[in-house]
């Protein structure tokens, strides 16, 4: 009775941790991937981080602004550039183009060959329907046409007095556009003060996180280190799966007779680290521009080549290293990559892999825990408490065994087998001589 307030107190505070605890993830949900990909990237970081630690004498808050720059640099400038360096080969091209006759020549043939085909297209497919018509029923192709152009002219006319509601719908879009800027600016601000805070307190806070969870320390040490070491095999498979889809990309074109390879190569490998881009930004053009000078067999060569080797060639080479370095199964490593690319997006192909990893240490550590659990309680001689009764657990079959073949010989010892044993008698009376010699003395 005198536990039952204790009882109602810890039920109290479960619910009120339940309640804000609910409210606090409400609050944090949108910043959980910037935290998240901040404490991959200070797990990551940590020699560059030690190293300004060692050249500022290890000042925390000064090694942790500088590497959080460096790292923020490094993002955001070849980002930048890139976007730039684009736009302006972009303009050039198109620039280019506009004003080359040999382009306008090509441009031009491809136009009149695709109108030339859909006219013979058009008209084919007038006689197939027609096959299928009565005579007084069938119709020209310039009848068809003709009400083809009524129809899309009504069509048109509609179109024109909904412009209000397009009008509409793209101020939507636009200011959608100008969310997902502002968004993406607060979760780089957010990204880059975790980082900070991760790298000059992070021991603290993974001290302060240890003595909050009922878990051992040993386990959560475990946890920690395969963490970490999943993580860095992440970013490791990211940039080697990269390095390989650049490099087969490289030498598919080179063996389509393609120039600059080196350039394509480079390109091909920074837009492998993007999983939603690929190497097809690469490679599909060329395979267009093969299409259009008349080479379709090497065209479709290129088609299949890119979007069968060098697309599954990701996959494979993630987890081939997630199974060497993390012990992953390989079908369980693709599995997780190719998953969390489904369901969580960009960043699944981190995440998915680090949540089986984790997922795979919790459950050795419940194994190894429900295991001493099962071997103590089954132990020879444990004896445990049942209301009043005390139950005693035997032991198990193979020491039960080794006692039932070890009672004979106990039992022999003890009389009751073998040879029949003289009884202890009490010593014999004196005689009568000896008697009397004792009452003179």
């Amino acid at each position: 009775m005198r536990s039952m307030p204790r009882v109602v107190s810890l039920a109290v505070l479960l619910l009120l941790i339940m309640i804000l605890g609910t409210t606090f993830f409400q609050v944090i949900a949108p910043f959980m991937l910037p935290l998240f990909l901040a404490g991959m990237t200070a797990v990551v970081c940590q020699p560059l981080y030690r190293y300004f630690l060692s050249r500022t004498g290890n000042r925390l808050g000064i090694a942790a602004g500088i590497t959080t720059f460096s790292l923020m640099a490094a993002i955001l400038v070849p980002l930048v550039t890139g976007v730039l360096i684009a736009s302006l080969q972009l303009y050039t091209f198109a620039h280019t183009v506009s004003n080359d006759k040999e382009w306008q020549k090509l441009l031009s043939k491809v136009r009149v060959q695709a109108q030339s085909g859909s006219e013979s297209a058009f008209e084919r497919a007038v006689e197939f329907g027609n096959q299928f018509l009565p005579a007084e029923k069938q119709l020209k192709a310039e009848q068809v046409a003709e009400q083809l152009k009524v129809r899309i002219r009504d069509s048109l006319n509609k179109v024109g007095d909904r412009s209000l509601g397009v009008a509409g719908t793209t101020v939507g879009v636009l200011a959608g556009a100008a969310g997902t800027v502002v968004k993406f600016s607060l979760g780089l601000v957010i990204f880059a003060l975790a980082l900070f805070y991760f790298l000059a307190d992070g021991t603290n806070l993974l001290r302060g996180a240890q003595q909050l969870i009922p878990v051992h320390a040993d386990y959560q040490r475990e946890l920690l280190e395969q963490f970490a070491k999943v993580v860095r095999s992440v970013v490791v498979a990211t940039f080697l799966a990269a390095l390989a889809q650049g490099v087969a990309t490289a030498i598919g074109l080179w063996l389509l007779g393609f120039s600059h390879v080196f350039v394509l190569f480079v390109l091909a490998t920074l837009f492998a680290l993007v999983p939603l881009i690929g190497t097809w930004v690469v490679w599909m053009p060329c395979a267009a521009s093969l299409f259009l000078e008349g080479h379709i067999g090497s065209g479709l060569f290129l088609v299949l080549y890119g979007s069968v080797f060098v697309g599954t060639l990701d996959n494979i080479v993630r987890a081939y290293v997630l199974n060497t370095d993390t012990k992953l199964h390989p079908l369980l490593a693709f599995i997780s990559v190719v998953g969390g690319l489904q369901v969580m997006g960009l960043w699944g192909v981190f995440i998915g892999p680090i949540v089986a990893s984790c997922l795979h240490a919790l459950v050795k550590i419940f194994n190894h825990e429900l295991f001493q659990l099962s071997k103590d309680r089954l132990s020879p001689g444990y004896v445990t408490a049942t209301g009043s009764e005390a139950v005693f657990v035997p032991a198990p079959p193979d020491q039960e065994q080794a006692s039932s073949s070890a009672a004979p010989a106990t039992a022999a010892r003890a009389g009751g087998s073998g040879p029949p044993q003289r009884p202890a008698s009490s010593p014999p009376a004196p005689s009568g001589k000896s008697a009397r010699r004792r009452k003179r003395k």
